[in-house]
């Protein structure tokens, strides 16, 4: 492995030589908290409290030389050297403020170098960033009258290339302001600025320089090997950047992994990793190895081309949970998948998705029926409901069979396997008393009661949906409102789900301050089979709400829960 490694200062770093963070590294993530740590050491040196601050190591890969400016690329520590860029442009947009033309002048070397054709060109860009470029540019190239004019928000704004690079113009603002007051209350002393840039061109740190793209891959994994620094996403691009093989085949890989980002985007990213790792290896899965360990684990040896093909397509699989769609240009969910990923996805139930996403696969792959799919993931809703909502049970008790059973669909998926895998959920249901007893404080009431509230009346929507659909071969309409049977100021048990029924809005103003004898007419009028059903069954108006409300408990227990 060729490479060099030694302790430079910032102001060794940024001359006369180029360095470009890389598109398939991550954006920038820096926030606040790491701005003000940077500014707070920095402030240590101007005060005389340290002589220099070390910022550690920063792994790059040689380029070719263009132009006569050497070229590299940034493969640990990007999130420093943009910062860095981000600093002494600031520091500078307030030296031409305040008319400090010849120590602007002096500190352009530091962020600007010309080429052999005498181009300026910026020292430190980024390719998922353009935004930094843009604005240094922006600060380089202010004139005397132009400075004047200009603010905070305006040198930042005005050059933004995109609401992604929010961040970038975050940064900017908190240096530029954080400069400003320091400099306020300095007395207004122009000679904190001159301080402050060279305290920023006086920062140590490792120049670890590679000089083939796997050496830089192989330097990064080293000093991330034990993952603290860095997501399991992020590691992953690393590995699978470094052993694609041949190498003539990593501009197509980082091609693949940028469409995985951009297809996910990169807040669902961790737990896309999560969730894949589980459906593929669920069975291996340990609290001694992170997610990233375990494919590493699983994949020594292997095709590294394969993985990240898989990769590739388990993650378009994953925009069915993240971004379930059933129309237009996007859509890739039929209405069956689209009624629980969109359900799933607004109850933020996440810990079913390693399983969802190998029964997904398998079924693209053909190797279960459309009809046996459908019904496992309606029973998946189902159960979610029965477990969670009115059970009002701990999903962690569900972790391991999930692990379990999506890395065994994964594997070997047949209708067995997945009866296998709905007898273990049902063993993890309440007994059916324990059920009832829950089912009984499902309830929603306009009324002080312990029905009363938004949530309370969302969770009876959701039930009555379930039954509807169970009664009416899967169909639910979208006029949804709730109806009162029996009044429900008249009682606070005219509240609980067996006084409740679904009702279209017009219909259920029909209903409004009538007996119950008169209603029965109007609800033989409803499109909603349960609304019908009940106006057969209670033609005299008589009936028990605690009576219903136990039938439908049991319904649900017995018969809604089976696949």
């Amino acid at each position: 492995m060729s490479f060099d490694a030694h302790e430079e200062q910032v102001m060794s770093l940024f001359n006369r030589k180029m360095y470009n963070v890389p598109r398939n590294q991550r954006r920038y993530v820096w926030n606040k908290d790491n701005w003000q740590e940077l500014f707070d050491d920095v402030m240590a040196v101007v005060d005389g409290r340290i002589m220099s601050h070390f910022i550690g190591s920063v792994v790059m890969k040689t380029d070719p030389i263009e132009n006569g400016l050497p070229h590299y690329s940034v493969i640990d520590g990007q999130q420093r050297t943009i910062t860095l860029a981000i600093f002494l442009a600031s520091v500078m947009f307030w030296m031409k403020k305040l008319g400090m033309n010849d120590d602007f002048s002096g500190t352009i070397p530091y962020v600007v170098a010309k080429d052999d054709k005498n181009k300026d060109v910026i020292m430190v860009t980024a390719e998922n960033n353009p935004s930094l470029e843009s604005v240094v540019r922006a600060i380089v190239n202010l004139s005397d009258e132009t400075a004047k004019k200009a603010t905070v928000t305006s040198i930042v704004e005005n050059n933004l290339l995109n609401k992604s690079d929010k961040n970038i113009g975050d940064a900017f603002k908190f240096y530029l302001n954080t400069i400003h007051d320091c400099y306020e209350s300095k007395g207004q002393n122009k000679q904190v600025l001159i301080q402050i840039r060279n305290a920023v061109r006086d920062i140590t740190f490792v120049n670890i320089t590679a000089t083939t793209e796997e050496d830089s891959y192989t330097i990064f994994e080293i000093l991330n090997a034990r993952g603290l620094d860095l997501e399991d996403h992020e590691l992953l691009k690393n590995y699978i950047m470094r052993y694609i093989q041949p190498e003539k085949n990593r501009d197509k890989a980082k091609m693949e992994w940028n469409r995985i980002e951009t297809m996910l985007g990169h807040s669902n990213l961790t737990e896309f990793v999560r969730h894949y790792t589980t459906h593929r290896y669920g069975d291996y899965r340990s609290k001694d190895l992170s997610d990233y360990k375990i494919i590493q684990d699983r994949n020594k040896g292997k095709d590294t081309g394969e993985l990240l093909s898989d990769l590739e397509r388990k993650a378009n699989f994953y925009l069915k949970l993240v971004s379930p769609c059933k129309s237009g240009d996007d859509a890739n969910c039929t209405d069956e998948e689209y009624r629980v990923y969109s359900f799933f996805k607004k109850k933020r139930q996440k810990q079913m998705r390693p399983v969802l996403l190998s029964l997904i696969s398998k079924h693209t792959e053909g190797e279960i029926t459309t009809e046996l799919y459908e019904k496992t993931i309606v029973f998946l809703y189902n159960y979610y409901i029965c477990y969670n909502i009115i059970g009002e049970e701990n999903s962690n008790r569900l972790t391991n069979i999930v692990n379990k059973y999506a890395a065994k669909i994964n594997r070997n998926c047949n209708e067995a396997i997945i009866d296998q895998f709905i007898d273990e959920l049902r063993k993890k249901l309440p007994s059916e008393d324990m059920f009832i007893n829950s089912f009984k404080n499902v309830g929603w009431s306009h009324h002080a009661s312990i029905y009363e509230g938004e949530k309370n009346k969302t969770r009876v929507q959701t039930v009555l949906e379930v039954l509807e659909r169970y009664k009416n071969h899967g169909t639910c309409i979208d006029d949804f409102t709730i109806e009162h049977i029996l009044p429900d100021g008249e009682s606070q048990s005219n509240g609980q789900i067996g006084n409740l029924i679904p009702l279209e809005n017009t219909l259920n103003e029909k209903c409004k301050d009538k007996p119950l004898q008169e209603k029965i007419s109007v609800y033989m009028e409803s499109a909603y089979y349960t609304a019908r059903s009940f106006s057969k069954r209670f033609t005299e108006g008589m009936f028990d709400p605690e009576k219903r409300t136990e039938y439908m408990a049991k319904e649900f227990y017995e018969k809604i829960l089976k696949l």
